[in-house]
């Protein structure tokens, strides 16, 4: 009598996320991968800000498209939505999507940080603070705390890209087509945020959307019986 097959073992990183109960199970991959996310991004991206500041070399990375940008202060309010964005996950993704979604972020955060140190990077536009509030509050202090040299690509757009398709895979398979849209839209307008308010040039923004594909060709969701989103 044939014996039946043995499930795949997991590596111990996958163990951490995928043990028994869809909830706890949903719950340990998101906080799991959110840690180690905002461990990789608070280490490398100061660093590499600070290593460029350091650099009497800097590359220009603009096109003629950029001169053509207006600066939207309202828009600053899209794009400080990219930080709720990111928490959408925990409730719309399920286990194998989180931890796929967490390792390409953290690999490509590792990428970025390498192009960021090998090719700083020069903000083309001039970092103009409105007169009026509470813009002007809200640049002023953006701007005393991010250095312009993290550009190409822009991190802020590989994460906005990463989890409307880790959001979208997911919801897609449940018939949430008008919330794939809904979070298509608002993602989009993240990304053309990080444009509006002066903060990333055209390529920057491209360079990461191509980046995105390849992050998602080297990690695939490990091979585990799929849990549900919580919504």
């Amino acid at each position: 009598m044939a014996k039946p097959a043995r499930a795949p073992a997991l590596r111990p990183a996958d163990q951490a996320v995928h043990g028994s109960g869809a909830g706890p199970a949903r719950q340990r991959g998101f906080v799991f991968w959110a840690i180690w996310v905002n461990i990789a991004t608070y280490a490398i991206y100061p660093t590499a800000n600070w290593l460029a500041s350091l650099r009497d070399q800097r590359y220009d990375f603009i096109t003629r498209w950029d001169a053509m940008i207006p600066l939207v202060p309202e828009f600053i309010f899209v794009y400080f939505s990219f930080f709720p964005f990111l928490a959408l996950p925990f409730w719309l993704v399920g286990q194998p999507g989180t931890a796929a979604l967490g390792k390409r972020q953290v690999l490509g955060t590792l990428i970025c940080g390498l192009i960021f140190v090998l090719f700083p990077a020069n903000l083309a536009f001039e970092r103009a603070i409105p007169e009026f509030e509470p813009y002007r509050s809200i640049f002023a202090t953006m701007f005393l705390v991010d250095k312009p040299h993290n550009l190409l690509p822009s991190l802020h757009i590989v994460y906005t890209a990463l989890t409307c398709l880790a959001i979208c895979q997911a919801q897609w398979q449940r018939g949430r087509w008008g919330l794939c849209l809904l979070i298509a839209l608002w993602s989009a307008a993240i990304c053309a945020s990080t444009m509006l308010v002066h903060q990333h040039h055209v390529l920057d923004v491209v360079t990461a959307l191509l980046l995105v594909p390849v992050l998602c060709l080297l990690i695939r969701p490990a091979d585990v019986p799929p849990q549900p989103p919580r919504i």
